[in-house]
Order: C-alpha cells, then structure tokens, then sequence
C-alpha cells in the first residue's frame, strides 16, 4: 500500500523567521509579511546530430526573489539614501528559518547572500486603501547557502 503524507507534516508558511543582516548588524525583520527567493538556471541549447530533440545544459544562475513587509521598517530606506549621499550600493543578507514544529521535517535554515533590491519606497500614502502600508520588494542575490534542511520523512 503507497504512503500517504500526514497533513501535520505538511510546512505551514506562516511558521519561521526572518532575519536581515547588514555591514555585519543582524535583525529580527518581525515585519515581513512574505518572503521567497529562487534560482533561475540559464540553459544553453544542446543540437546533436542523430537527434530530434535539442537537449539543454545549465550554464549558470540568476538569484531572483520578492520581499513585502510593512512600511515602517527604516533601514532599507536608510540603505537608499545613503547610497545617494555617497554611492555605497544598498546590499545585505537574508537568513530565513522555517521552523513548523508540528512537522516531521523539521526545519530549514537557508542564508540568501547579497542581496540587491530592485527599488526602494520611499514615502506613500493611500486614502483609497483599508489595508495598512505596506511595501514590496523585488530583489536579486548571487549566492546562498543552506546551514540545515528538512529530514526525509519516511
């Protein structure tokens, strides 16, 4: 008879924390609201004679991602304007920790490493919205690592 998942062992994504580091000062960032961060493979085409199909070959990554926290978090906003008044680029660390205790996996602990954020909200106002401000990131990153994963759940 096939294995049926546990819906407990399933990760909830509400469960875990973010933390940003930047010029080596670590913070709690309780504000995000969603983070993911992805890689994109570049693939170069493969033509092979006695072939039909072209294959393909990874021939490097992009490290693209998206952040949304509330508004009132100042240091990415102090990134831009100091990269204004002196050229210093906006670039930091992520540490993401998925942490479901409900689950048999376990948890994750992933480092997204230098990343730079596409733009940056500076001021905003809404009088239309019933929702509070928030602000949405994209952002790219050129390594990561990860310091623990899920276990296989057997």
């Amino acid at each position: 008879m096939p294995r049926v998942m546990e819906s407990k062992d399933a990760i909830s994504s509400k469960e875990g924390t973010l933390y940003i580091t930047i010029d080596g000062k670590s913070y709690e960032f309780a504000e995000i609201v969603k983070f993911d961060a992805t890689i994109e493979y570049i693939k170069a085409d493969v033509k092979r004679v006695g072939s039909r199909m072209n294959g393909s070959k990874i021939v490097g990554a992009n490290g693209k991602g998206n952040m949304t926290y509330y508004y009132h978090r100042p240091e990415i906003r102090a990134m831009a304007l100091e990269y204004l008044r002196t050229g210093k680029a906006p670039i930091f660390d992520a540490m993401l920790v998925n942490a479901d205790i409900t689950s048999a996996a376990g948890k994750q602990t992933a480092i997204i490493k230098n990343i730079v954020p596409d733009s940056t909200l500076i001021a905003k106002l809404d009088g239309d919205s019933d929702d509070v401000l928030k602000d949405e990131v994209s952002f790219t990153f050129d390594d990561f690592d990860l310091l623990d994963q899920f276990k296989t759940i057997n």
